[in-house]
């Protein structure tokens, strides 16, 4: 067994301890650190940093494998054995970091055991691949061996395909690839997928044409169908009105003042309840006022 698939099989194991939770992160804290401090949480955002690298490895593989096809060479077979290593190593972490992700919770539960399932499948295949690259060509290579790992390439890139359109899914909404399309090919998309539950309304209500718009540009992609963060669902109107992680009535009819969130929307940027998020366009100040206004009149949705 040689150091490549050692180190492979090192970062598995672990993973595999710390991903099922056979092994506490946390522990005994370093000086300085809270006793409380949660690793998993601390680690889980980074898999959104990390999770191109697999993309980036697992492609450049396939390329570098496709020009050797035309144009063989010893270097360049090191040079993909190389990239191979890099592919498994980060296809694990990421992994590991999406299960830590997911433990947060806060996305549609289908959706997110998908893109969880696509993403394990992912890292079998890139290590599988990476294990089988440094096995079939450590001596003259048979046919048949060579045809299995390169079909193991291929189905990696569609799986990470697969994977990583979850990912925007849950990440941004499943209309994030069509909603700055021409108005024929979203509609050509979206043609059989009718409204969430409970979101039918009348389309000449005020909510209708003033504030379900503002609420799908700035709320939805936070507070939709595939993510609801707090545990707070905007796209339906039973979820509109329902109380979120925090157990504050979102909006009480006829009161903008008691409304939880009328105080997210409308406090200052640095707040920590201030929603949308930093780094996401907030609502801006005649946006706040209409959604003010709306409550004040009774928040009737025309359902």
């Amino acid at each position: 067994m040689n150091t490549m698939t050692r180190a492979i099989l090192a970062v598995v194991f672990l993973s595999g301890l710390f991903g099922s939770g056979a092994v506490p992160i946390v522990g005994t804290a370093p000086a300085g650190v809270s006793p409380d401090f949660e690793w998993r949480a601390f680690l889980a955002p980074f898999h959104t940093v990390t999770l191109h690298l697999p993309i980036g490895f697992v492609l450049m593989s396939l390329i570098l494998e496709t020009y050797h096809l035309f144009k063989p060479s010893a270097p360049l077979r090191s040079a993909i054995g190389l990239v191979l290593t890099c592919s498994a190593l980060s296809a694990v972490m990421v992994v590991l970091l999406g299960i830590f992700r997911a433990e947060a919770g806060g996305y549609e539960p289908e959706t997110l055991e998908a893109h969880r399932r696509f993403g394990i499948a992912v890292g079998v295949v890139t290590v599988v691949a990476a294990m089988m690259h440094a096995v079939v060509f450590r001596k003259r290579p048979r046919p048949v061996a060579v045809g299995v790992y390169r079909a193991l390439l291929l189905t990696d890139m569609v799986l990470l395909s697969i994977a990583g359109h979850g990912g925007g899914n849950l990440t941004h909404g499943s209309k994030y690839l069509t909603e700055n399309a021409p108005v024929w090919v979203r509609q050509w998309v979206e043609r059989g997928n009718g409204p969430p539950e409970g979101a039918v309304t009348d389309p000449a209500s005020e909510y209708a044409r003033v504030i379900k718009p503002i609420f799908e540009a700035k709320c939805y992609q936070c507070h939709g169908a595939e993510k609801q963060k707090g545990d707070y669902r905007m796209d339906t109107i039973e979820g509109l009105f329902t109380a979120g992680e925090s157990g504050l009535k979102p909006i009480v009819k006829g009161n903008a003042v008691e409304s939880y969130l009328v105080e997210t929307i409308a406090v200052p940027d640095d707040d920590d309840i201030a929603m949308p998020p930093d780094g996401k366009a907030r609502l801006t100040p005649e946006e706040v006022l209409a959604i003010m206004r709306w409550i004040w009149a009774g928040a009737e949705t025309g359902s």
